[in-house]
């Protein structure tokens, strides 16, 4: 599709097929001397190496318009990558699209491959379970719990924190909802974000499916979903530290409690009355 050739400033060259592991090319860069992440190396002008872009076929050729001066490396590689990596269901028309020259940033690419996985996937799912916040203020040698007036005061910034988890780079959370061959065929789209309810911020999760579920592909798809809240979400994004003005916040979508639930919207109002006013600063 997309070929680099990044060349330091001694002539020493390295060449590869995009995308391809971030972190590989990094410690190859690093080896040649270029210490700059490729998030921080520009496709035109950089100080430290010239990058040159090719492409091997015409969708390549015509994906290359989306870039901008201000782009780097990192950008192509994950261009390269969302383009490759996209379904089949939607493969044709992305293809279509980018040689007609339909896109003139890579944001729209993006949002176009986001929106045409969504519309590809018509029946919606949605899944809701409690958040749980917890602050280093600086000052403590331990965490400090915080309440669901905290969370809801920083939604924005919680919510930006789960959209970077979820950016193009990192792929779709349906790929680590794969174990059911099922769910997997119908599954289009998963989606972290949150929301408020009636002044408590929850975690929401929404799933788009080219059809409904049996109920033993609905309880897999429930297990799964479980599985990567307990676990961090994805990469890790309960250990990514939230900036607040009160200090770094974590937020979890799971806990050890008998309180917690993974419900769908519709069995969502046995759960909100019982635990409305929880604890914490």
């Amino acid at each position: 599709m997309i070929k680099v050739k990044i060349t330091n400033k001694t002539g020493v060259a390295l060449e590869r097929e995009l995308p391809t592991n971030i972190y590989e090319l990094h410690h190859a860069l690093v080896e040649m001397g270029i210490r700059k992440a490729p998030r921080s190396i520009l496709l035109t002008d950089d100080n430290v190496a010239d990058v040159e872009l090719t492409a091997d076929s015409e969708i390549g050729s015509h994906l290359m318009r989306v870039f901008s001066k201000n782009d780097t490396l990192a950008d192509a590689n994950t261009v390269a990558f969302a383009v490759s990596t996209a379904r089949e269901e939607i493969l044709t028309d992305l293809e279509q699209n980018i040689v007609h020259n339909q896109y003139l940033t890579k944001e729209m690419l993006f949002d176009d491959i986001r929106e045409m996985t969504q519309a590809a996937g018509p029946v919606k799912l949605t899944f809701y379970c409690p958040l749980v916040g917890q602050l280093d203020d600086g000052g403590c040698d331990e965490y400090i719990d915080v309440g669901s007036g905290f969370l809801t005061a920083y939604q924005d910034q919680i919510e930006q924190g789960i959209a970077d988890e979820q950016a193009p780079e990192m792929g779709d959370m349906a790929q680590y909802l794969d174990r059911n061959a099922g769910v997997a065929a119908k599954l289009m789209l998963a989606v972290w974000t949150v929301e408020d309810m009636d002044g408590r911020l929850l975690g929401r999760i929404d799933c788009h499916l080219k059809e409904p579920l049996t109920p033993e592909e609905m309880a897999d798809l429930r297990e799964e979903i479980l599985g990567q809240c307990s676990d961090g979400l994805g990469e890790g994004f309960e250990q990514r530290p939230i900036e607040t003005d009160e200090g770094d916040l974590y937020v979890s979508y799971w806990n050890s409690s008998d309180d917690y639930f993974l419900c769908t919207e519709d069995e969502l109002d046995e759960h909100l009355e019982p635990h409305q006013g929880m604890g914490g600063i």
